[in-house]
């Protein structure tokens, strides 16, 4: 249940330029999913910080947003600031952000 409201919380927060990431579940569904839609292979699991370091530092660097949801969570992302939770959920969220076929269908 957890993992489907932090999904759908970022859908609906990529609508708007003034929300913000609120805990590492979203970010870790928010960089899965910049990595899905940037082709790039991220590292194996390490921890929240190093989840967002890759995204940030190696990611955004050279993908180009394609739309205006695309841009707001790379700011909410860039924004945001990592805390120690790094648990199954978390990795369940990236993985989910991974395989999303449809980012933006609520």
């Amino acid at each position: 249940m957890v993992p489907q409201l932090a999904r759908m919380a970022v859908v609906i927060k990529a609508e708007h330029e003034e929300n913000i990431i609120t805990g590492n579940y979203e970010m870790a569904y928010i960089c899965g999913l910049l990595c899905a839609l940037s082709g790039a292979v991220p590292p194996g699991p390490g921890s929240a910080g190093d989840m967002h370091a890759f995204v940030t530092s190696r990611v955004l660097p050279d993908y180009e947003p394609k739309d205006d949801r695309e841009k707001n969570v790379i700011r909410m992302l860039k924004l945001y600031k990592p805390d120690d939770t790094f648990d199954e959920q978390v990795k369940e969220l990236f993985a989910m952000g991974l395989n999303e076929k449809k980012p933006w269908m609520r």
